[in-house]
């Protein structure tokens, strides 16, 4: 019995033969991009949560923002989309990078406030978001905040050492990423987190997220590289990103770096508890960092 059968794969073409091996390993091959896809998509879903135009407000002026459309590319060609919105007695720019959801279409408020500072403003959509084209990726976003810095700098003349980048939450770990290579004249970091995998622990209880995490973006590994002014500030009460993980980015940051806790502040409410505090401490940074 044994010889025949090794007879009869003796006798069995060398193509069956060749397939037999194969498919398995194909099998396997096909498994693995299957699972990665579906990582990429789950992650991807959970990471970023853009809102679309015409979904908004994107008639800032109605909302006392007189802000003018800016447009410009990314340096792989992904068209983004602007607004610039001077003030006429303005001391310094700050570009400003918002979190993981909505658009620039839901950040009317934030602007508006940020007027406080008397500085002009460029704030801007990130790949995917709002009227800007393309997917939003870690990689992407990254050279999407170099691609707003470069337009202030060729195409509204704005002086790198008068510009300040101003990232909430995810725009915290894309603005870190932008200064360890850019010119600036300083940094505001609110609300941030460490890296993704601390996120997605504290995110997810029941799905190890953080086994599979693909965007990384791994502040605490890049932020000892920052060489402007860094003020950190983060709400106590901050139930998204835990105030511990703004803290070990403030502790990794270097000299010299400024860190402002707001008592009663969740995520999204820092500037309307701090109130005046907030505001003071904002001027005074500025000022440090346009003085230096």
């Amino acid at each position: 019995m044994t010889q025949e059968l090794s007879n009869e794969r003796t006798l069995r073409p060398r193509w069956k033969r060749s397939i037999e091996r194969t498919v398995p390993s194909l099998a396997l091959l096909g498994g693995l991009g299957i699972l990665e896809l579906v990582r990429e998509r789950l992650q991807r879903k959970r990471m970023f949560s853009p809102s679309i135009y015409p979904r908004g407000v994107w008639t800032p002026e109605n909302h006392g923002v007189e802000a003018e459309d800016q447009w410009f590319s990314s340096s792989d060609g992904i068209r983004l989309h602007g607004w610039w919105i001077p003030h006429d007695r303005a001391r310094g720019t700050v570009l400003y990078c918002h979190g993981n959801s909505g658009s620039l279409g839901s950040q009317i408020d934030t602007l508006r406030r940020l007027r406080r500072l008397r500085c002009n403003l460029f704030a801007f959509d990130y790949r995917g978001y709002g009227r800007s084209g393309g997917t939003p990726h870690e990689s992407g976003l990254y050279r999407d905040v170099r691609a707003a810095y470069r337009h202030l700098n060729e195409e509204l003349g704005v002086d790198p050492a008068e510009l300040m980048l101003f990232g909430h939450s995810l725009g915290g770990a894309v603005a870190i990423d932008a200064a360890t290579d850019l010119d600036i004249a300083g940094l505001i970091v609110q609300n941030s987190f460490t890296q993704m995998r601390d996120m997605a622990r504290v995110d997810s209880d029941r799905i190890p997220m953080h086994w599979v995490a693909k965007n990384q973006f791994r502040s605490l590994a890049k932020v000892h590289r920052i060489k402007a002014r860094t003020l950190f500030i983060h709400g106590r009460l901050d139930q998204r990103i835990p105030i511990d993980l703004g803290r070990r980015l403030f502790d990794a940051a270097p000299e010299p770096k400024e860190w402002l806790e707001i008592p009663g502040a969740n995520h999204n409410d820092v500037a309307r508890h701090g109130r005046l505090r907030y505001w003071l401490r904002l001027s005074r940074f500025r000022d440090r960092c346009l003085d230096d």
